[in-house]
């Protein structure tokens, strides 16, 4: 395709009104929304066309190692086959596949699949195809035929094997026939192909058509507040399992949705400047570019985009890796063991795209001449292997959540969702970003922060063993990665539970301190139910966690046994993350004639079976450290010794923390 255009003039630094009446008469898109890509288009295309080279360039190992699967994308969505994509067909494409409509989804996803199948009726180079302009011709008349759709099956499972760092068993040319002769239509000529009714058919009710995609053949829901209102969920004939435990035997045989229920706490503009400023100082790495600017998702393109990849990546390279098994006794060297391995794009001239995968020791990680490769470390591997077996979960479901698998099918379906709507950031200024199916959570963490966690990982190890219904989050790995775009500064980050994982909605949640300075939210704030509501507000609203005698029990037991372990650990801020779902705003499939499984803390049903409540304690690692005990000296010289001021001495907010909660409960 040529690259050499006529010539370019910049574009304007500001969106002109113009470009964002045209992109809305092309898809749904909010004023912010489009101005934040079109910030980004400016950096990656400043002349204001982006070519195939550079669009390769933005999709980092997606672009670099499978060539066939991002040339099709960037022919998909170059509408008028110039060769180039203006901002407007950049943004309608990342805006389609982050929240667009069912119908829209389809189209494009046809549009990607059917480029390739394209490619191959015209029998030529694919530059020198796309550049006469036969491929835009094929595209509008044509269908998806058979030794198309093989190459495109064999070009996402080769992408896929190398992101995953394993060799994934490739479908058989007679699988892969079977199920597309299953639901590709005879056309005049006598040749079976697949239609946009066909694919749009196929989608919705084959399992195997969307495996073979390379998508999972399942479908979590997020809450509504995420997605415009066009935007579709799957049939029931592709939604996967519903999980309402944490076990792993809860995997099979449930139907409906999964919903990831994210959070949205209110952030108030003045605590922001001061969280990201502090960072900046402290902080390095991925956490050190965080801005201000809150929610915005992670596309192809975008400035995170590649730390995202690389952190799916080697996650889900880690925990593959057979490293030691498990055995009764547990070393204090356990907890400061480290697994180390570089990660590194081989894109050599003549040479099958790859990654190489070197397991190194701590004194050879270096960049020297490869300033693409990205150092990962593990931090005491067994441990968190071991906690992960007593919070049930396995380990094919730990790689299944954290790993790069269905990334690239997802994509060809049009919906980069998965990954980039779950992404936010946290008021401290830090990375949170849900995995695919929602059940973990990665954070990332200062030094100082994964330099506690180390020390204090013992003391947490016994706890969880001791207490196997604990409410305190489950911390399930600590990891850094090094960059050399980030001078070599590392990135840690923690994977966790998220307490919000279920096969229900919640349609209210609260941020429970015991505290009361501070601690509501505005009247406008509380129309979005994916915002936590506060201490005060629970109060204001009359609102009680009604319990049974014997749930009632239990669950404070439970508690009891956590706050005793954080103030012995001199731990505050944290705070009891409580959702609710109602049964009379209810649309799921709940049988409220069953008791919840009262081993399970987390997940509670009140005692008149009108409602369901999952809590867990969430944010513990702050200590009780000079700076808390400064501030806690000049928040009570600020308020006049107020009681209510959150930063007091652990002993303390651990004993106003459970008055609080029992005088909540009925």
């Amino acid at each position: 395709m040529p690259f050499c255009g006529p010539h370019r003039t910049a574009l304007p630094i500001r969106l002109p009104p113009a470009l964002f009446l045209e992109l809305q008469n092309e898809v749904e898109c909010s004023r912010n929304d489009a101005k934040s890509i079109y910030e980004r288009f400016r950096k990656l295309a400043p002349s204001g066309y982006l070519t195939l080279s550079k669009f390769q360039e933005c999709l980092g190992l997606l672009g670099t190692l499978g060539k066939l699967f991002s040339e099709s994308m960037f022919i998909a969505f170059d509408r008028n086959g110039d060769g180039y994509l203006d901002f407007v067909e950049y943004a309608r494409a990342v805006l389609t596949m982050l929240n667009g409509s069912e119908l829209h989804r389809m189209e494009l996803s046809y549009r990607i699949v059917r480029t390739t199948s394209s490619y191959e009726c015209c029998g030529h180079h694919r530059g020198a195809v796309y550049a006469s302009g036969k491929v835009k011709e094929e595209i509008g008349k044509g269908c998806i035929d058979m030794e198309g759709f093989q190459t495109l099956v064999k070009d996402i499972t080769a992408t896929r094997n190398v992101l995953i760092g394993q060799e994934f068993n490739y479908y058989t040319p007679e699988y892969v026939a079977e199920i597309f002769t299953n639901h590709a239509s005879l056309c005049d000529d006598g040749v079976k192909r697949i239609s946009q009714h066909d694919f749009n058919r196929a989608v919705h009710c084959s399992r195997e058509f969307v495996e073979l995609l390379g998508a999972p053949g399942s479908h979590c829901a997020v809450e509504a507040s995420l997605v415009t209102p066009g935007a579709a969920k799957l049939p029931p004939c592709i939604q996967g399992g519903c999980l309402t435990k944490m076990g792993s035997d809860d995997t099979i045989g449930r139907k409906g949705k999964t919903y990831i229920n994210r959070t949205n706490a209110l952030r108030q503009r003045q605590s922001t400047r001061t969280a990201v400023h502090t960072l900046n100082r402290r902080g390095g790495g991925l956490a050190q570019r965080v801005s201000s600017r809150r929610g915005l998702a992670v596309y192809f393109g975008h400035e995170r985009w590649n730390d995202v990849i690389n952190m799916m990546i080697g996650l889900g390279l880690s925990a593959r890796r057979v490293y030691r098994e498990i055995t009764d006794t547990i070393a204090l060297s356990d907890f400061r063991e480290k697994r180390i391995f570089s990660i590194s794009p081989n894109a050599m001239l003549g040479v099958e795209p790859s990654l190489n995968f070197v397991e190194q020791e701590a004194d050879a990680c270096n960049f020297k001449g490869d300033p693409h490769k990205v150092i990962f470390t593990e931090h005491a591997p067994l441990i968190f292997k071991r906690l992960r077996r007593l919070m049930n979960l396995s380990e094919e479901e730990y790689i299944q959540s954290v790993g790069p698998e269905h990334l690239v099918g997802n994509m060809v379906l049009g919906n980069i969702s998965t990954l980039s709507e779950l992404v936010s950031e946290g008021k401290s200024g830090a990375l949170f970003y849900f995995t695919a199916n929602g059940r973990l959570v990665l954070k990332t963490v200062t030094p100082k922060c994964a330099e506690f966690v180390q020390e204090w990982l013992p003391s947490y190890y016994e706890h969880v063993r001791k207490h196997p219904n604990t409410l305190i989050t489950r911390f399930v790995g600590l990891f850094s990665m090094t960059q050399s775009k980030d001078r070599g500064v590392p990135t840690y980050f923690m994977v966790m539970n998220n307490v919000f994982y279920s096969s229900v909605a919640i349609h209210r949640r609260y941020d429970l301190k015991g505290s009361w300075v501070g601690r509501s939210v505005p009247l406008y704030e509380r129309k979005d139910h994916t915002v936590a509501l506060k201490d005060c507000d629970m109060v204001e609203l009359k609102e009680f966690l009604e319990l049974g005698e014997d749930v009632s029990a239990g669950f404070f037991e439970a508690l009891q046994h956590d706050v005793e372990f954080l103030s012995r650990s001199m731990l505050l801020d944290y705070s009891l993350l409580l959702g609710i779902h109602y049964r009379s705003m209810s649309e799921d499939d709940v049988d409220w004639d069953n008791r919840v499984d009262q081993q399970q803390a987390s997940c509670l049903m009140a005692r008149g079976r009108d409602r369901l409540y999952f809590l867990g304690i969430i944010d513990v690692l702050t200590p009780w450290n000079f700076v808390k005990r400064a501030e806690s000296a000049w928040r009570r010289i600020q308020t006049l010794n107020s009681p209510g001021v959150s930063c007091i001495n652990p002993q303390q907010y651990g004993q106003r923390f459970m008055k609080f909660i029992k005088n909540r409960t009925q």
